[in-house]
């Protein structure tokens, strides 16, 4: 059986959670190579080279938004930096035909993204599962089947096994891996992807 952390710890462990990337974002498009995602973020494929995540334009040497993405299981894949348009905003774009997905989490901004064909069908509080909005508010209640969002009390002694932003984080990434039919895992993080300019012309 899966630790309840562990899809949040492996990104971790990659410092997707530092400073320096306020923490992490990831974007996920249906049916469509990473050259097409990036065009559909404002993106200029043109500015693509091909790298491993430890080689990444870090944000400080290219200031403003990124996108390292491949593709997994027939979908994009993207880890992206800097990019301060709300999901509700550019995943109509990106999901114009297909599906998308977005999971963005840092600094006390957890928040998943669903859209369908340019709406957003669902938006839901990572932490606090409650707070929902989108067309269709419980549309992958479904999918999220034995995954825990609803934080516990720190402070209660009595809960053997609480729910921590930790359990919660990586219960959003086990929905996105149901979602896609592939959670993200080490052998993606450690392959080579392409990584581009966001910063539109």
């Amino acid at each position: 059986m899966p630790h309840p952390t562990d899809l949040y710890d492996l990104l971790v462990s990659f410092d997707l959670d530092s400073e320096e990337y306020s923490g992490f974002h990831l974007v996920w498009a249906e049916g469509m190579g990473a050259n097409e995602l990036c065009r559909r973020l404002g993106g200029d494929p043109a500015s693509a080279f091909r790298c491993d995540i430890d080689n990444l334009a870090r944000p400080e040497a290219e200031p403003g938004p990124g996108m390292w993405a491949g593709t997994a299981n027939g979908w994009a894949q993207a880890l992206v930096f800097n990019l301060y348009t709300s999901p509700k905003s550019f995943l109509q774009e990106v999901s114009r035909g297909t599906r998308a997905l977005s999971i963005k989490c840092g600094y006390e901004n957890h928040l998943l993204h669903w859209a369908v064909d340019g709406t957003i069908v669902t938006i839901l509080a990572i932490a606090w599962p409650s707070e929902r909005g989108g067309v269709d508010p419980h549309a992958l209640d479904a999918l999220m089947e034995g995954l825990a969002f609803q934080l516990d009390n720190p402070d209660d002694d009595g809960i053997e096994n609480p729910v921590t932003i930790e359990v919660s984080v990586t219960s959003a990434l086990r929905l996105a891996g149901r979602i896609t039919g592939r959670e993200i895992d080490a052998k993606w993080l450690n392959a080579v992807h392409s990584n581009y300019s966001l910063k539109q012309s």
